[in-house]
């Protein structure tokens, strides 16, 4: 229960960041997606119902204060949730780089998951200029902090854990 807390407190710090800091940053037009590194941790280190809950819940939660289509981020959590879920069965992501690169192909995979969902219910062709513009240096700006937000959630749970 107080890990759950822990991390709904770090999913609420994250979107705060994310939606009034991270605007007036230079880079502003590619940033990236704090959330995102929280859903990648969910799916590395709670395999169980209440993670991927929790990974449509960062989504529904982007949703709700970014303005888009209703949903779209709810998915592509799921699907980040799901994909990170089933490599880390297979493949031992335990390092700093490990987990770098988990967080790289996981913002690949929400921004695929995105563009083909517009694809499907609307038109790509404004959104795909901008988005491969965007896509890889979002991605490589998620990787790059992710070890720091990975840092601070297992020292949280560890903190959690001791008391």
């Amino acid at each position: 229960m107080r890990s759950a807390s822990l991390i709904a407190l770090m999913t609420l710090a994250a979107l705060l960041v994310q939606t009034t800091l991270m605007p007036l940053l230079p880079f502003a037009a590619a940033m990236p997606d704090l959330l995102l590194v929280v859903c990648v941790y969910l799916g590395l280190h709670h395999h169980s119902p209440a993670g991927a809950f929790g990974a449509f819940a960062i989504g529904y939660i982007q949703d709700s204060f970014s303005g888009g289509i209703p949903g779209l981020n709810a998915f592509a959590m799921t699907a980040v949730f799901l994909t990170v879920y089933l490599a880390s069965r297979r493949v031992w992501v335990t390092n700093t780089f490990s987990r770098i690169v988990m967080v790289f192909l996981a913002s690949l995979v929400k921004a695929a998951t995105v563009l083909v969902l517009v694809a499907v219910f609307q038109s790509l062709d404004a959104v795909w200029r901008t988005a491969v513009r965007y896509v890889l240096i979002e991605a490589v700006l998620a990787a790059a902090i992710g070890p720091v937000i990975f840092a601070l959630l297992a020292r949280t749970e560890d903190v959690a854990t001791e008391h």
